[in-house]
């Protein structure tokens, strides 16, 4: 019987460092050390790893904290490519650090459009902690990545035997193990007795494709700051985003979507610049709706993202050149 082959390409994060104290689950990430994808297999009984034909792809060891999205591009343009050069490919593990792995998911969920599952995988602990849980989480990924009815549902995400949709899924715990979460639709299936189950479909999935650049730096996308709302705030965090340049923002606004008059004004100062501005919510799940208020001042609404991720969304729809009623149309999808 054929074994599935699978590309590990790994990023870094918790997943792949130590530390010398078993007990440390907090320290590592400043004081331990990095391993790399073949140490992360290795950790692997032998039987699991004889399931699988691995393609080893070292990409990166930083922690996730200090990925940026023309990181996340060459990751893309990496997956892109390692495809194209091996067809026999059944699927693609991304190993990445936890912190920001929501945003790196749905970043590569809007430009790829590969034929093969891409699952995204982290860890809560080091490799070296008691109970480490990358192991368990590898294993799940790789049976998710070589099973048939992943593909053709865009990027997933797997974590506690649980699969997600890219777009939907985030962070809500900082050390638990049960903290990928979908809170609005939930998980699309789960990994149980070795078997990968799909309960729902993953719907319509938003797309903005490839930038025009062909090598993106930094410096050279275009800003887009998120101005987190609270009570009393004053609107001088959007006004100083907008003087440093940037050409969209994402209001974290008070449930469901509300800002206060201050930053109200700031943000019409804003659009009146030209600045694209998408008001979203801070809450952890529900969606902000385009209402009339919303319509007459130019502000867009980022329906059921949430503020990483509409901020994502937004600065690709810019270097892609959507213009605001396109841009709308991607934040309305479910």
């Amino acid at each position: 019987m054929k074994r599935p082959v699978i590309a590990i390409i790994s990023t870094g994060g918790t997943i792949a460092r130590q530390s010398t104290d078993p007990r440390d689950t907090v320290d590592y990430a400043e004081i331990g050390a990095s391993i790399g994808g073949r140490d992360l297999l290795a950790a692997l009984p032998a039987p699991v790893r004889a399931r699988f034909e691995v393609y080893d792809i070292p990409f990166s060891s930083c922690d996730s904290v200090k990925m940026t999205p023309a990181r996340w591009l060459q990751l893309a343009r990496c997956i892109n490519d390692t495809i194209t050069t091996r067809p026999d490919l059944d699927g693609v593990v991304i190993t990445h650090g936890t912190s920001s792995l929501e945003e790196a998911a749905c970043f590569l969920d809007l430009v790829l459009d590969v034929p093969c599952p891409v699952v995204v995988v982290g860890a809560q602990r080091p490799a070296s902690a008691i109970s480490a849980d990358g192991p368990a989480n590898l294993y799940a990924a790789l049976e998710v990545a070589s099973c048939p009815g992943a593909a053709g549902r865009g990027v997933l995400v797997v974590a506690n035997n649980e699969i997600h949709a890219a777009q939907e899924v985030t962070k809500a715990s900082t050390y638990q193990l049960e903290t990928f979460r979908s809170p609005d639709f939930g998980p699309l299936g789960m990994i149980e007795a070795n078997r990968v189950f799909f309960g729902r479909a993953t719907g319509y999935r938003r797309h903005v494709g490839w930038p025009g650049e062909e090598d993106v730096r930094d410096d050279g996308m275009p800003r887009v700051d998120i101005a987190y709302s609270h009570a009393g705030a004053d609107g001088v965090g959007i006004r100083a985003f907008v003087a440093a340049g940037a050409r969209g923002l994402i209001s974290a606004g008070m449930l469901p979507g509300m800002c206060t008059p201050a930053e109200n004004v700031a943000l019409d100062e804003a659009v009146a610049r030209g600045v694209v501005v998408v008001q979203g919510s801070s809450g952890y799940c529900g969606g902000v709706v385009r209402r009339h208020e919303l319509r007459q001042r130019g502000i867009l609404a980022s329906g059921h993202m949430r503020p990483r991720q509409a901020r994502i969304l937004l600065i690709l729809a810019l270097m892609t050149g959507k213009n605001v009623d396109a841009i709308q149309a991607l934040y309305d999808m479910p």
